[in-house]
């Protein structure tokens, strides 16, 4: 399982073995000559050999906003150099010059430019699709190209980069579960613009949206929910009325109808939800990344309950026996998790899926995840007290509404 992937062995010649595939092909990509900064029994620091510029700081992250503190160090100090937040599937930089943010850059494609303009309207998905066949071809960025096909302006362009480099650095905010780095220097060349904005501003209104979003996200857990207007003659105030009119699609796709952000939408719709003026209905998952992200909020909640009651790592023994024993899980399962609150990498488990799953593989990996939520919950009911366990059950058949429907389709056969 995933809790060895990254392990190590140091043996007493001083020889570093790998473990875990995971740390195998870590250090397979790292082949060369490193230096091995000082530092406690507990810490092993390498830098390569001919590394230039210096590691100020460095450390783990175990809750989200944890980053917020180093930010705001660096901001009161004037900073120049790169802060790297990476977690278990992403990698986010944020380029800091004199304490203010310049550029970042990310490889979740969810984040880059040419996704950020689709999400805000500015242009359709078809277009993207050529952008990136175009750029690709050409070599040229993606907003360059974007110009050249004449589906953007410059005048459009700028203000979308500027957007792009905000939900980067709020994305490196909610990582809660990873380390960051922090260097003296960055790569001009990652910068195909520099701007200007206040890391203090960006580090307020990133902490503001993380604990409004907290409140959403009970009622509205992703973009992919969708607002219905409720029938009757009620209506929601002025400040509201365009957000209702809009009500029509899931949040991502009104805000790419109004050009707003998904926070400005999904606070809109939950001012909408509280005052009774709309229902929200979850979405039928299609795909297995949709499938997983379905799944792991049940899985986290199972966790979170056991933890609470100080049975957290039973649930997590019992939950690795029973995926070794079943044979599929591990390579399904395979680089992806489980993570410290149970649940899945979704983009991993995608790509493991297409390796092992039959023909029909959405079906295929819902009966898979059904069990082992089914096993989760079984196991957390032996573990909680009896009204616990009652009203975890129910709240985990609530929140697997969206993928019960799936059900229905016929799973070919595992293996």
């Amino acid at each position: 399982m995933e809790k060895r992937a990254d392990l190590l062995r140091v043996d007493s010649t001083g020889t570093i073995h790998s473990l875990g595939r995971t740390a195998s092909q870590e250090m397979r990509a790292r082949a060369g000559e490193w230096r091995l900064l000082p530092g406690p029994r507990e810490v092993c620091l390498l830098r390569p050999a001919t590394a230039v510029g210096t590691l100020r700081m460095a450390g783990e992250l175990r809750t989200p906003g944890a980053v917020c503190d180093v930010i705001a160090m660096a901001a009161q100090s004037s900073w120049t150099g790169e802060l790297v937040v990476i977690d278990f599937e992403s990698q986010r930089s944020v380029y800091l010059d004199g304490g203010s943010v310049v550029g970042a850059s990310t490889n979740m494609a969810s984040e880059r430019l040419g996704e950020t303009l689709y999400r805000f309207g500015v242009i359709t998905r078809a277009q993207l699709d050529a952008v990136i066949a175009a750029s690709t071809a050409s070599g040229k960025r993606v907003g360059e190209t974007a110009i050249d096909l004449e589906f953007v302006t410059a005048e459009d362009l700028f203000p979308m980069m500027a957007r792009q480099v905000e939900e980067v650095f709020y994305a490196a905010l909610r990582v809660g579960e990873g380390a960051f780095y922090v260097f003296d220097r960055y790569d001009e060349t990652q910068l195909p613009r520099r701007h200007n904005m206040s890391a203090g501003q960006l580090l307020m209104e990133g902490a503001r949206r993380m604990d409004e979003m907290r409140f959403f996200r009970e009622r509205i857990p992703n973009d992919e929910f969708i607002p219905i207007r409720k029938a009757g003659d009620k209506k929601p105030p002025d400040e509201l009325a365009d957000a209702f009119a809009q009500c029509d699609g899931n949040i991502a796709e009104i805000g790419r109808r109004t050009g707003q952000l998904e926070f400005e939408v999904t606070r809109s719709v939950f001012q909408l939800l509280q005052g009774a003026f709309i229902t929200v209905s979850a979405p039928r998952p299609e795909g297995p990344v949709a499938i997983v992200a379905a799944f792991n909020p049940a899985l986290i909640d199972i966790h979170a309950k056991c933890d609470a009651a100080g049975k957290g790592n039973e649930l997590r023994d019992s939950l690795s026996r029973f995926a070794t024993g079943a044979l599929v899980f591990d390579p399904l399962f395979f680089g992806a998790g489980p993570h410290p609150d149970g649940s899945f990498g979704a983009d991993r488990v995608s790509r493991n899926l297409a390796a092992v799953a039959g023909e029909d593989p959405d079906a295929w990996l819902v009966q898979l995840l059904e069990e082992y939520v089914g096993f989760a919950l079984f196991q957390a009911g032996s573990l909680l007290p009896r009204e616990h366990e009652a009203a975890l059950a129910a709240h985990v058949a609530e929140v697997l509404k969206p993928v019960r429907a799936l059900e229905s389709l016929a799973p070919p056969s595992r293996m």
